[in-house]
C-alpha cells in the first residue's frame, strides 16, 4: 500500500508538468532584456568572460591509481595500474546560470566504476569515454530546482558505502524544494527514474529507457544546528524497499576529529537486512588529511566497489601536494568472516592531478 500511494502516476505527470512549465518560462525570459541588461551590454567583456558566460567547467582531472585486492580465499583479484578521466560542465542559458544544461563525461565502463585499466598488470587495456550524464536543469527560484534527463543519485549527507556508488547513474527525473521556514526541512527531494544497464554507461544509450521507471527515491535533509545535518530517505528499486538515514557531525576544533559521520540502512522487503557505516575525518595541517571508519553491509553491489558484503575496517590518508595534485591512499580490510571469492584485503593509491586548477592559475578559465 505504501509502494502504491508513493509510487504514483500523478506524482510524475506533475513533475513532468513543471518541467514543461518552465521550459516555456525560460523561452519567455529570452525573449525579455532588462534595463540592466542593456547597460551591462553596453560594456565590452573579456574573451574570458564571453566563455563564462555561456560556460562553465565544474571538475576536469586526470587519476591514475595503483590498484590491488586479494580475495579471501588468497586468490588475487586486481594488482595493476588504472587510470581516470573526469569531465564535468556546464551550458548557461542564462547569466545566472538558473537554466543550464549540464554533463558529466567519464571514463569507466560500468556503474560502479570511473576507471580504466591501462594493462599494466592484471586486466588489459581499456579505453572507455562516456557521457555518463547529460540532464536539464531548472533553477527559477532560490527554492526549487528541477533536473531532467541522464542525472546523479542523491544521497544527502549519506555516502556510497550504504547508498549507491559515486560513479553511478540513473535516468529520469527530479524535483529538490529548498524551503525551511515552510517546509521545516532545508531539502525535500522526490526521484522519479530507470536505473540499471549497469554495463552501459552512455547516456544516450539509456535515454531509450526514460520510460521504465524502476528508481524512487523521497529524501529529506535538515541541518539541526551549524554542526549536525541529518538526512532520511526512502528508496524503491526494482522492487527492494529501503529506508537510509545518516547524521554527520562537524566536531569544534583542536578535538580528536572533525568530522564524524553514522549512516545505517534498513531494507524492509522483500528480504530484511541492516547495515552501517561510521566514519570520522581529522586534517592534520594544511597538506595531511586523515580519515577511515568501520562499515558493515550486507546489500547488492551497487552501492561503493571498496564495501562489499561482509564488515571492514577503512583506512584513507591523503596528502595535497600542490593546488594541482594531490595523492591518496586507502587501505580497506575485511574481518570476520566474508564470502570466499570477495576482497579480504583492498589497496589503492591514487595520484590526482586537478586540470581545472591549472587552467584558472594560467588565468585561460
Amino acid at each position: 500500500m505504501l509502494r502504491t500511494l508513493l509510487i504514483s502516476v500523478g506524482i510524475t505527470n506533475g513533475i513532468r508538468a513543471i518541467f514543461v512549465c518552465f521550459i516555456f518560462t525560460l523561452c519567455a525570459n529570452a525573449q525579455t532584456t532588462s534595463p540592466v541588461a542593456a547597460k551591462d551590454a553596453a560594456k565590452e567583456p573579456t574573451a574570458k568572460q564571453k566563455i563564462a558566460r555561456w560556460f562553465e567547467i565544474e571538475q576536469l582531472s586526470l587519476l591514475t591509481r595503483y590498484h590491488f585486492i586479494e580475495n579471501d580465499n588468497r586468490v588475487k583479484a586486481a594488482n595493476n595500474d588504472q587510470y581516470q578521466f573526469v569531465g564535468k560542465f556546464r551550458f548557461k542559458f542564462d547569466k545566472q546560470g538558473k537554466y543550464s544544461v549540464d554533463t558529466n563525461i567519464a571514463t569507466g565502463a560500468a556503474f560502479t566504476t570511473f576507471w580504466n585499466s591501462t594493462g599494466i598488470g592484471t586486466g588489459s587495456y581499456q579505453k572507455d569515454l562516456n557521457v555518463r550524464q547529460l540532464f536539464f536543469d531548472a533553477k527559477p527560484t532560490k527554492t526549487i530546482e528541477i533536473q531532467f534527463g541522464g542525472i546523479y543519485v542523491n544521497y544527502g549527507d549519506a555516502t556510497e558505502v550504504i547508498t549507491y556508488d559515486n560513479d553511478s547513474y540513473i535516468t529520469g527525473e527530479r524535483i529538490q524544494l529548498r524551503y525551511p521556514k515552510k517546509l521545516y526541512f532545508d531539502e525535500v527531494s522526490v526521484t522519479f527514474a530507470s536505473i540499471g544497464d549497469f554495463l552501459r554507461p552512455n547516456v544516450f544509450k539509456r535515454f531509450e529507457h526514460l520510460d521504465v521507471q524502476n528508481y524512487h527515491q523521497f529524501l529529506v535533509r535538515k541541518q539541526l544546528t551549524k554542526s549536525v545535518g541529518v538526512t532520511a530517505d526512502y528508496t524503491f528499486e526494482s522492487g527492494i524497499d529501503t529506508f537510509h538515514q545518516a547524521v554527520k557531525i562537524k566536531i569544534p576544533p583542536k578535538t580528536f576529529i572533525d568530522t564524524f559521520l553514522f549512516e545505517n540502512y534498513e531494507r524492509v522487503d522483500p528480504d530484511r537486512s541492516y547495515g552501517f557505516n561510521i566514519f570520522g575525518e581529522k586534517k592534520l595541517n594544511k597538506t595531511f588529511t586523515a580519515s577511515g571508519g568501520f562499515a558493515d553491509t550486507n546489500i547488492r553491489t551497487l552501492n561503493s566497489d571498496r564495501f562489499l558484503p561482509g564488515k571492514r575496517v577503512y583506512f584513507n590518508g591523503q596528502a595535497k601536494l600542490s593546488p594541482e595534485f594531490s595523492l591518496l591512499m586507502q587501505v580497506t580490510q575485511g574481518v570476520g568472516p566474508i564470502a570466499p571469492t570477495l576482497p579480504r584485503t583492498r589497496l589503492d593509491i591514487i595520484l590526482n592531478y586537478n586540470i581545472l586548477e591549472t587552467l584558472k592559475r594560467k588565468k585561460l578559465f
